[in-house]
């Protein structure tokens, strides 16, 4: 009986033991599931942005240009120039990349001046994961308009997959600075302090600032405030 009794108790430690364990697998699971959601959201959210309105076309863009004083409102394209944006969009959709980097150096071989079909390319190479090469277009970007703050915002992402966040950093508040009315420049510093620089106060600004400008309607950002709150309380 001693003996039945003993090993029953063994069979419970062992069984709470595994069930500990399992627990804390799971939690951790999740919590690293979250952490690749932001990481992936940062990126994600800024790159697929323009798929259905293009840099440089002033119509149709929502709250982000609806604000006054926005640099890239009044630049003018002609119905080529929109219809190879949407284009070059639909096949980065369907992930046809080389098609849709041939298309932008078609568009900004005839037209020069443009910034948009440089920042394009980038978001191409970036896409490929060839950092170097996105960063020269979208520096060419910049040379030709200085106050285009998407490819500010989107040097911003890549500089972050180089693993550069100082760099990073700087490029969005630049873009900020430009224009602080364009949500996802919000958005991608807010990830970057959150996830990679631990900046949680920065990042709950930033957080707080992007649902705003976009009605408080994202649901997944609004519970990431709420997180971000509780890692700073617990400091406290």
């Amino acid at each position: 009986m001693f003996f039945f009794s003993r090993g029953c108790m063994m069979m419970k430690y062992l069984f709470i033991i595994i069930l500990s364990f399992t627990v804390a697998s799971c939690s951790t699971f999740q919590s690293n599931n979250k952490k690749d959601l932001k990481q992936d959201s940062g990126v994600t959210d800024y790159v697929t942005r323009s798929e259905s309105n293009e840099v440089e076309v002033s119509s149709q863009v929502g709250i982000d240009t609806v604000a006054k004083s926005d640099p890239m409102g009044n630049i003018q394209i002609n119905s080529e120039i929109k219809k190879a944006y949407k284009q070059a969009a639909s096949l980065i959709k369907q992930k046809k990349l080389p098609k849709a980097l041939n298309l932008m150096i078609k568009i900004k071989a005839k037209y020069p001046q443009l910034s948009g079909p440089n920042y394009q390319m980038a978001r191409i190479y970036l896409l490929q994961k060839k950092h170097e090469k996105a960063i020269e277009q979208v520096d060419v970007s910049l040379t030709k308009n200085t106050r285009n703050y998407y490819s500010l915002s989107l040097k911003g992402v890549i500089l972050k997959a180089q693993g550069k966040f100082k760099d990073a950093k700087a490029s969005y508040l630049q873009a900020i600075q430009i224009y602080p009315y364009y949500s996802k420049s919000h958005l991608n510093l807010g990830v970057l302090a959150d996830v990679y620089l631990g900046e949680l106060d920065l990042a709950l600004s930033e957080y707080k600032t992007y649902m705003k400008l976009t009605s408080n309607k994202d649901k997944k950002v609004a519970n990431w405030v709420l997180e971000v709150k509780r890692r700073i309380n617990s400091t406290k």
